[in-house]
């Protein structure tokens, strides 16, 4: 097993770098510089609204991660700290939901 292949064994939610040749390898964890806000939706009912709702931003530039709490009617979204907020509300509401509420999270 090559160093690469054991670094993704021990640790395989990181992002990797590996700079060559001289042999120096890096680790980045998944959680640098990562921005989450959840926001309250009301509208959200259905694994279809579900769908809408990640549909809508999941080619939104910065947007890695979205997630969908029917029951709460809740949407987590966490990307790079570039994403924007309003953009993401403004999304939703052309979709047919009402954000009633942000809150940036801690990473």
């Amino acid at each position: 097993m090559s160093i690469n292949q054991s670094l993704v064994a021990l640790f395989p939610s990181w992002t990797y770098y590996f700079i060559y040749p001289m042999g120096v390898y890096g680790l980045v964890s998944d959680e640098v510089n990562v921005k989450k806000v959840k926001f309250a939706v009301s509208g959200i009912k259905c694994g279809g609204c579900v769908g809408k709702v990640v549909n809508q931003l999941k080619d939104l530039s910065g947007v890695v991660n979205i997630n969908v709490d029917i029951e709460k009617q809740e949407v987590l979204v966490s990307g790079e700290h570039g994403f924007s907020n309003m953009l993401i509300k403004s999304m939703l509401g052309e979709i047919g939901f009402t954000v009633t509420s942000m809150k940036k999270l801690e990473a």
